[in-house]
């Protein structure tokens, strides 16, 4: 295994708890009661959104990689 397949499997694993972490603060089970409903929702929508961006912007990197490695 190369150092870019670990830094895209890191990067993959970093997005996917972002994501997640982000639906179990709107979800309400990891944030307490005293942190204020809105900022619970919008942190929340914050971290699932950028979980979509750095999915999809890793996959679009490595899409971009694989069609530059075939050109040459």
């Amino acid at each position: 295994m190369n150092a870019s397949k670990i830094l895209s499997y890191f990067g993959y694993t970093v997005s996917i708890l972002c994501f997640f972490t982000g639906i179990t603060i709107v979800s309400g089970f990891l944030l307490p009661d005293s942190v204020p409903h809105k900022f619970r929702i919008m942190f929340g929508i914050v971290l699932m959104l950028y979980g979509i961006y750095r999915f999809v912007n890793l996959r679009m990197a490595e899409k971009r990689r694989k069609y530059e490695k075939n050109e040459e």
